[in-house]
């Protein structure tokens, strides 16, 4: 075998290790990927779920507080104008 062919076949040794490797991390890479992508998912419900939640705690907050106003107003005698002119 000539000096020519060992480095020749060096070299083809070498570029298919090299394009395992690049396999390699590109599937792991792309795992990584995933797992981002998932939690991002996962932090995106979340933050809709909890922003939910606060529209509607604030709804019942209001309405609560819409009975009560219109409670306190349901029971009081009607005013009698006291600036209008008597006749």
């Amino acid at each position: 075998m000539g000096s020519q062919q060992k480095m020749t076949a060096s070299r083809s040794k070498a570029e298919q290790r090299y394009a395992e490797i690049q396999k390699r991390e590109r599937g792991l890479q792309q795992e990584l990927d995933t797992a981002t992508r998932l939690r991002l998912e996962k932090t995106a419900r979340l933050r809709e779920l909890r922003l939910a939640k606060e529209a509607q705690d604030a709804a019942e907050k209001q309405a609560a507080k819409d009975i009560k106003a219109a409670g306190k107003g349901a029971f009081k005698k009607p005013r009698v104008r006291t600036d209008a002119p008597q006749s």
